[in-house]
């Protein structure tokens, strides 16, 4: 028979034991996720769902904390706060991918592209050394989300490039430094924050500038620049992306799964934005945006203009070397997807 204080220190003993080896629950990894994307747009939304299924397959050791309508910040300041490890994550468009690396410019070259086709076949070009280039800068690109097609909308109407002389037009602070180039062409660039531009055309500081339909509708753009060209000046790519310190602390066995889901979520959204894009132009040609469809004559003219001064972008907006390649591509491009429509 086990006497009392024995039978006590057994119990107690095989507690203890039983509670060391109680599998203990990995601390959460918490990714704070910065975006300019309106809440409730369809950016926003894709952010929202990658974050959920991320909770739900990592089953809920990756948590996503989203940051919308640029609280955080512009994408200079959340680029800066992803380097400082004060946000591991953000839903960049262009100007801020272009602060990790500047080669994502090379898809953004006025007139360069026609048609999705043309963006998707250029980008299939790119992509592998787009994602070297940011991975060596410390961050990963998860999922393409493209932002859609960039028209001019402008205070007074805009027919040909002779229009633009003596406008002010918003370019982004903080990215490469475009005045010199503006200036040639004879047209006053006001270098702006994103979160500052409703107060610069408000203000009249502002009387041009290039964005898609949706993101005119969304911030109420189109009310001042009432005046929308109907000419594809060039795409507006954006990505989610993440830094390569934060990626690497969430388990290897994860990290494909995520980066799967992230992608997914990026296809998914190209056909919804592309479809709100003509809805928000619909919309805002009720509310009175006028837009504007220029003669083949006057492309025509776009074109020599774009043709005549696009050099200028050659190692100020975008590298050398992928200024050289998509330039050279744009023939075999077009040639190639030709026939494959034939």
């Amino acid at each position: 028979m086990i006497k009392r204080p024995y039978r006590a220190f057994l119990l107690i003993t095989i507690a203890l034991s039983l509670i060391s080896f109680r599998p203990i629950a990995p601390k959460p990894i918490i990714i704070k996720l910065a975006t300019l994307a309106p809440v409730g747009s369809p950016w926003h939304q894709v952010l929202i769902d990658i974050g959920e299924e991320w909770r739900q397959v990592s089953k809920n050791l990756v948590r996503v904390k989203i940051y919308p309508g640029g609280v955080a910040g512009d994408d200079t300041d959340v680029v800066l706060k992803m380097r400082l490890n004060q946000l591991q994550a953000a839903g960049l468009a262009v100007q801020g991918l272009g602060l990790i690396d500047q080669g994502i410019f090379a898809l953004t070259i006025p007139l360069l592209l026609d048609n999705y086709d043309e963006v998707q076949w250029m980008r299939n070009q790119l992509e592998d050394d787009l994602i070297a280039r940011n991975r060596a800068a410390g961050f990963e690109i998860l999922a393409w989300a493209d932002v859609g097609w960039i028209y001019w909308f402008t205070k007074s109407p805009v027919r040909v490039p002779a229009d633009l002389e003596g406008m002010r037009v918003f370019t982004w602070a903080g990215g490469p430094d475009m005045e010199k180039i503006w200036t040639a062409l004879g047209i006053q660039s006001v270098n702006l924050a994103a979160t500052d531009i409703l107060a610069g055309l408000q203000t009249g500081l502002v009387e041009a500038m290039f964005t898609s339909p949706l993101i005119a509708a969304s911030y109420q753009f189109f009310g001042i620049v009432d005046h929308m060209t109907r000419m594809k000046w060039t795409i507006m790519p954006g990505a989610v992306v993440i830094t390569t310190q934060a990626w690497e602390q969430i388990p290897a066995d994860l990290r494909p799964k995520l980066r799967a889901i992230a992608l997914k979520h990026g296809q998914a959204s190209a056909g919804a934005i592309r479809a709100m894009d003509d809805e928000a132009l619909e919309v805002m040609s009720g509310y009175g945006l006028d837009i504007i469809d220029i003669s083949p004559v006057e492309r025509a003219l776009w074109d020599a203009w774009a043709d005549k001064h696009v050099n200028m972008l050659r190692g100020t907006l975008v590298d050398t070397t992928l200024f050289d390649f998509v330039l050279s591509a744009k023939r075999r491009m077009r040639q190639e997807l030709r026939a494959g429509r034939d």
